[in-house]
């Protein structure tokens, strides 16, 4: 948090990104984590992303909503947008809210976690429109523009892991296991398509005051998804739990595939490293933890983990 607030950003927005950034670090999910840290504050830095930005609602109804992030950071326009449907979620039974003209939003499965805290369903997918044009020359892969990632969490009781399949959409290209299994690249093409669309696309980056060749903020080339959808709706929730349990802890307990010690379904591993972590601290990489003292000394920061 001191870190960003010597960029310096407002300190809510110190705070919030920091919880963040250490909530998926909680996850094990450290690709996403405090490793994040340098690269946000060199784009605030270069001012390719806005410190003071404006988030605002572009178009709003009973369960919808769409914002601008306004050049900020993703973090904080995402959180918003996911509160947002949450709480149409809660009045209406499903609320949706999507997302533009923004930096990283980080990994899609932390705000999908903050339905998941309120007993919802969450969905979540972070992308770009339509490229301005295509490749005649280059092959559908060369469609996919970064690596969209989407997200998607159902509840389960308090002692059981959620399910929450939390990915990025593209394969890495081989083409032996092209050979044997073309299908699997074709679906990891389409579903990389659905990310972009459903957040690029319909968060309006098209619109000319969204163009990623018009934009203030170099940085802010992306847009999001979010959905919250009240189980309480369709079933009773603790019907909805207790099945919810019975399929991940059934899962649990079937032979792993070779090469694995354990069989879990998506989900259940970082469930079990959030647990472990917050017993016994949260690991952070040689690479992470260089990248923090470098800042830190930039700024004339202490870390926890020298002396005084």
């Amino acid at each position: 948090m001191a870190i960003f607030e010597k960029v310096p950003i407002a300190p809510q927005q110190a705070q919030l990104i920091a919880d963040l950034l250490v909530d998926t670090d909680l996850r094990g999910v450290v690709s996403h984590g405090v490793v994040q840290v340098d690269r946000y504050v060199r784009s605030y830095q270069q001012e390719r992303t806005n410190k003071q930005p404006n988030i605002r609602v572009l178009r709003e109804g009973p369960v919808t909503a769409a914002l601008t992030g306004d050049g900020g950071l993703g973090m904080i326009v995402a959180t918003e947008a996911m509160q947002k449907a949450i709480r149409m979620a809660k009045k209406m039974g499903v609320g949706v809210a999507t997302t533009t003209y923004h930096a990283h939003l980080g990994s899609t499965g932390k705000y999908v976690r903050m339905a998941l805290r309120e007993n919802l369903i969450g969905i979540s997918f972070s992308g770009r429109n339509a490229a301005p044009q295509y490749e005649t020359q280059s092959t559908i892969l060369g469609s996919i523009q970064g690596s969209p990632p989407l997200a998607f969490g159902m509840p389960s009781g308090p002692d059981h892991p959620p399910f929450l399949l939390d990915m990025v959409s593209h394969s890495l290209w081989n083409e032996e296991f092209f050979k044997k299994m073309p299908q699997v690249y074709f679906k990891a093409i389409g579903i990389s398509h659905v990310a972009n669309i459903m957040s690029g696309t319909l968060g309006g980056q098209m619109l000319s005051e969204f163009d990623r060749s018009n934009i203030k903020f170099a940085d802010a080339d992306q847009s999001g998804f979010f959905m919250a959808l009240d189980v309480q709706r369709f079933v009773p929730l603790q019907a909805f739990k207790a099945d919810m349990d019975h399929l991940m802890d059934g899962v649990s307990r079937m032979s792993p595939l070779p090469g694995f010690t354990s069989a879990d379904l998506p989900g259940g591993p970082e469930w079990k490293k959030e647990k472990a972590y917050l017993k016994g601290g949260v690991p952070i990489s040689r690479k992470a933890q260089e990248l923090l003292e470098t800042l830190a000394r930039e700024f004339h920061l202490q870390v926890p983990w020298t002396k005084a």
